[in-house]
């Protein structure tokens, strides 16, 4: 038995746990604030993701899906050590004001309160239409995880507006299109184009982070 056969054959037996691993991935992604505890979460769920494309396409496409993720979270994890990501703790008190006050409103997504909130309204609303939306051509299983996935990514790109976090939350959106378009379609050059797609991404999310990071003020060590 090759290497191929085995992952395929592993991809079948462990499909639901998985999926029920993925998603629950995809929820740490939108809801943790930690860059560590993000970064870490999406490398694992790029490796679960391409567990389960081993079901629609060739295991060795579907392996592409892992080292792009685990590439991408790499860049990320680079950019953001560099820059400890996010302000350091009271540094929006040494802004004007009127400052203060307009960004007041985009700062209540980083309480954890707000996002918890968010995800349980999520889960109603995954619950509440689950049943109605049916994709052709999809397992069930599929069905309800590019369901999940999707809900779950404009969630993220919702609550969060640096650009570490919301770019991640795009990549579990696009996890989500590419379980769809993969069950749909084996095409070689999707499967390159859409690999192609998330490594550019994700250079575009560092370049951003970086650009975010340097607008802020520093954090110290200790906060790091």
């Amino acid at each position: 038995m090759t290497f191929g056969d085995l992952f395929r054959q592993l991809s079948l037996l462990a499909a639901l746990p998985a999926a029920l691993a993925a998603g629950f991935l995809a929820a740490v992604i939108v809801v943790v604030r930690d860059w560590r505890a993000v970064l870490l979460a999406y490398g694992l769920f790029s490796a679960l993701i391409s567990l389960l494309l081993a079901q629609v396409i060739p295991t060795e496409w579907a392996l592409l899906q892992a080292i792009t993720g685990g590439l991408v979270a790499v860049m990320l994890f680079l950019s953001a050590r560099q820059l400890r990501v996010g302000p350091a703790p009271g540094a929006d008190r040494a802004l004007p004001a009127g400052l203060r006050r307009a960004i007041a409103w985009p700062r209540l997504a980083s309480l954890p309160a707000f996002r918890l909130m968010a995800l349980a309204v999520t889960v109603v609303v995954y619950l509440s239409v689950q049943d109605a939306i049916t994709l052709p051509i999809v397992s069930p299983l599929f069905n309800d995880l590019i369901l999940w996935l999707g809900l779950i990514g404009f969630l993220g790109l919702a609550l969060h507006e640096e650009p570490l976090h919301a770019g991640l939350s795009l990549m579990v959106v696009i996890a989500s299109a590419e379980l769809l378009v993969f069950s749909l379609t084996q095409q070689r050059m999707v499967v390159g184009l859409a690999m192609a797609g998330q490594l550019i991404l994700g250079l575009d999310i560092s370049y951003l982070a970086l650009s975010h990071g340097l607008a802020l003020p520093p954090l110290r060590e200790e906060d790091g």
